[in-house]
């Protein structure tokens, strides 16, 4: 049976007039201005449902631009009742590409989240603008200080720097940091971009000589070589922009959420196992007692211990450790400096003195 149909060839807007014949696995149609043209059943698909009444629109898998326009009803049915998926709607050939596409996509965003936490944030903050790290690190420090007062004097400058000298020794290749102390009742210090470390006055209360310190600003300029802020921030970015696309939302100012920031001090444990060799290293190539390290993470670990009783020290943004992982068996690894090698202090008592009381100035 042959029927009327309109075709258009989807190259032109030009309709053209066919005659359409069903033969049995294909439809074949052709007219004064189509040649023959052979359709396989198994390829047509309907671009709307079919609706009595209504005009019925083919196009074809091979021809995907293309749209064959039928409007005789029992052609229509008698077509519909040899190939159910002509009826229109998803059959269960769509269906299967659906679940086909919706898996694919779902394993790239896998992958894409995979090299997004992973791979990607390393060497990504080695391509970050200078300018861009200093600016992104100002920001975050402000945000994370919560307007505390910056401690400055005189002398206690002077103690700070000549501490950060003292580490220097051995490692000519220390990197550019800037250390900043702030009056805060929390015991902390974190690395943020740009080079940034923030120690607290907590921290420098609880540490009972100037070795502690210096092993503690170690493990931070550890983080600042290795560019662990910069990577977690790119990571955590990438994370954001993930879910974004699949919420619509945008987080906010990330360098000014407190909750963001928090997280941004969460290095992955293999980055804290990095820093806390730094650490051990420079204080060796230093010639400062290693164990001085080991004795301030015993005194984090009883801290801990008692933060549930509600220790102010380990409040606020989180103590030193809290962001930090496996404080025991980080202690286990750190080491006395080698047979033969005489200690000397990271500071005299006098300069010691000088940076306990700094923010009293």
């Amino acid at each position: 049976m042959a029927v009327s149909a309109q075709f258009y060839d989807g190259q032109t807007a030009r309709m053209q007039v066919v005659n359409v014949t069903e033969n049995g696995t294909s439809i074949s149609f052709s007219g004064p201005e189509t040649s023959y043209t052979n359709w396989t059943i198994k390829g047509l698909h309907a671009i709307d449902p079919a609706v009595d009444g209504q005009p019925y629109r083919l196009t074809h898998e091979d021809k995907p631009g293309a749209r064959l326009i039928i409007r005789d009803q029992a052609f229509i049915s008698a077509l519909i009742s040899k190939s159910s998926h002509l009826r229109g709607g998803y059959s269960a050939r769509d269906i299967g590409h659906i679940i086909g596409w919706t898996v694919g996509g779902l394993a790239a965003v896998l992958v894409t989240g995979y090299l997004t936490m992973t791979l990607l944030p390393e060497k990504a903050a080695h391509m970050l603008p200078n300018a861009w790290k200093a600016r992104v690190g100002k920001q975050m420090e402000t945000a994370m200080v919560e307007g505390a007062k910056l401690c400055r004097s005189p002398k206690g400058d002077e103690a700070l720097a000549a501490m950060i000298g003292n580490l220097a020794e051995g490692t000519p290749d220390l990197p550019p940091i800037s250390v900043h102390i702030y009056d805060m009742n929390v015991l902390n210090a974190f690395a943020v971009s740009g080079g940034n470390i923030i120690l607290t006055r907590e921290l420098i209360d609880k540490a009972d000589g100037p070795d502690e310190l210096a092993g503690v600003l170690a493990h931070e300029i550890g983080h600042v070589a290795h560019l662990d802020p910069e990577a977690q921030l790119v990571r955590l970015t990438g994370l954001q922009v993930l879910t974004s696309v699949f919420t619509g939302s945008n987080g906010g100012d990330m360098t000014t959420n407190l909750a963001f920031l928090a997280t941004v001090l969460k290095f992955t444990r293999e980055a804290e196992a990095k820093a806390d060799a730094y650490a051990r290293e420079t204080m060796i190539k230093a010639r400062i007692n290693p164990l001085a390290l080991k004795t301030f993470f015993e005194k984090i670990l009883k801290l801990e211990g008692d933060k549930k009783s509600g220790n102010a020290a380990l409040t606020g943004l989180g103590g030193l450790f809290s962001t930090h992982p496996g404080t025991e068996n980080r202690i286990k690894e750190i080491q006395p400096l080698p047979a033969g090698v005489v200690a000397r202090p990271s500071l005299t008592d006098e300069q010691w003195k000088a940076l306990k009381d700094i923010c009293k100035g």
